[in-house]
């Protein structure tokens, strides 16, 4: 069975960097205005992670959390994607949004460092799906990457999508730790070599998260991956992404290298706490 360096070396880096920067700056800026639209907007709330993340999250600010999302989407046709917590919260989030089509995702695995001992993050995974989590965002191991331990990582990654079994996994890159776009595009390979149903940005708790050149490689890696395989691995944003124009930026980004197609919440996540209020804002006043 072929290593994941042997693998890698089917893939080829060069030429992306360039490329991304003329397309950001010459194709997708120029472009931003057309996604500015209603269907452009709603397709931003179906494919949100709808997201609280802090240390303050209390049982029953969870529990009012999930009811304001209820209370919110009572009001308009769309619905996001998810609600992402911490796995504590999974039954509760879990139970709110019975019959609602929204799904229950969780971070595990040692979130946000992923620095634990791999059993405690095998153990934190399944104790979540035991509690409700229908998706699950792990980290990758940022310090392994960084100094090229690939296979290491790619075997951990591999024992945790077996652990995540039914369930969508989705492997977090932290791109502004990794602070190199070749690593990044190395990054997305191994994750979704080891199984990944999700390439996301970022955790949201370090000084650099979503960054368009991510994206932009991120998009990049996965097409040359379903060109390969013929697999369509998904994208998820965050970190950041708090207003309906840098949602739509991102939005523009995988469209551009992925397609249309790519826009569903099945391919395509933002994770945020803050977009759904100004997106719903920015629908009614068009």
């Amino acid at each position: 069975m072929e290593g994941i360096v042997t693998i890698l070396e089917k893939f080829v880096f060069d030429g992306i960097e360039e490329r991304a920067r003329f397309d950001i700056e010459s194709v997708i800026e120029r472009g931003l205005k057309l996604q500015y639209t209603p269907e452009g907007i709603k397709d931003c709330i179906r494919c949100m992670d709808y997201t609280t993340l802090t240390s303050r999250d209390t049982e029953e600010s969870v529990e009012q959390f999930v009811y304001a999302l209820n209370s919110k989407c009572s009001r308009i046709e769309e619905r996001p994607a998810a609600i992402c917590v911490f796995p504590n919260y999974a039954s509760i989030v879990s139970k709110g949004l019975q019959g609602t089509g929204i799904k229950c995702a969780v971070v595990a695995a040692g979130f946000p460092a992923s620095q634990t001992f791999f059993e405690v993050k095998r153990m934190e995974c399944r104790m979540a799906i035991l509690s409700g989590a229908d998706e699950v965002d792990i980290v990758i191991p940022v310090g392994k990457m960084i100094e090229g331990r690939y296979e290491e990582v790619f075997q951990e990654l591999c024992e945790l999508r077996n652990e995540c079994n039914g369930v969508k996994l989705k492997v977090i890159l932290e791109t502004g730790e990794l602070n190199d776009l070749k690593l990044i595009f190395t990054a997305s390979l191994i994750a979704m070599h080891a199984g990944a149903d999700f390439i996301k940005t970022s955790t949201g708790k370090v000084a650099v998260n979503a960054t368009p050149e991510a994206v932009y490689v991120m998009a990049s890696a996965a097409r040359h991956y379903y060109e390969l395989y013929g697999k369509k691995v998904g994208i998820k944003v965050a970190g950041g992404v708090s207003t309906t124009v840098s949602a739509l930026k991102y939005r523009s980004i995988v469209s551009y290298i992925l397609g249309e197609e790519w826009i569903t919440p099945d391919l395509f996540r933002i994770g945020t706490s803050k977009l759904l209020d100004d997106a719903i804002k920015s629908l009614n006043a068009l």
